[in-house]
């Protein structure tokens, strides 16, 4: 059974992730502060982390640092967790490795689990360069609402597909997207 720190300040996210969890077969530690995640981190050697950047004490940048510093805890994943996405917050937390950053605001809990899951490597995702001799790409690239020259609209980096397995509804189904490696959007 995987176990999860589940640090976030918010009470009512909190509970929520804590039963959503739970259901799906994690064995759940949570708190609101960043100091008591330090040291349940230490003690109780999580699979992995969700901590929200806004916890009391040590926010949860500061407490990616101190664990990544740490040898028993510096190689337990860590999601940062946000009430609200800033460019900047994504930024911070990719320079310092954490393993992906949650927005609350924009994802769905279902959404927060397949981030844990891939994370963890128990949900396989796939990146696949959208080549352009690649037949049919242009049709699905256009269906998909993307420009016909398989370029980013915000940075024009190449675009690529993104297969991720849905593993809610079997082994051979996958959630397909267009995202760009530079804005990982």
């Amino acid at each position: 059974m995987k176990k999860i720190l589940v640090a976030i300040k918010d009470d009512f996210i909190r509970e929520t992730y804590l039963e959503v969890f739970q259901k799906e077969g994690f064995t759940v530690l949570k708190t609101d502060k960043g100091k008591t995640a330090k040291d349940l981190a230490v003690k109780e050697k999580p699979d992995i982390i969700l901590a929200d950047i806004g916890l009391s004490e040590i926010g949860g940048f500061e407490l990616l640092k101190i664990l990544k510093e740490e040898t028993s805890t510096e190689k337990i994943p860590v999601i940062i967790f946000a009430q609200f996405e800033k460019k900047e917050d994504r930024g911070k937390a990719m320079e310092l490795e954490a393993k992906d950053f949650i927005a609350a605001a924009s994802v769905s809990p279902t959404e927060v689990i397949r981030k844990v899951k891939i994370a963890l490597g128990e949900q396989r995702s796939y990146r696949i360069s959208m080549l352009k001799d690649l037949h049919d790409a242009r049709e699905l690239i256009t269906d998909l609402g993307y420009s016909y020259d398989f370029k980013c609209p915000k940075c024009g980096s190449d675009l690529s597909l993104c297969l991720i397995r849905d593993l809610s509804k079997g082994e051979k189904y996958f959630i397909l997207s267009v995202i760009c490696p530079e804005c990982n959007k």
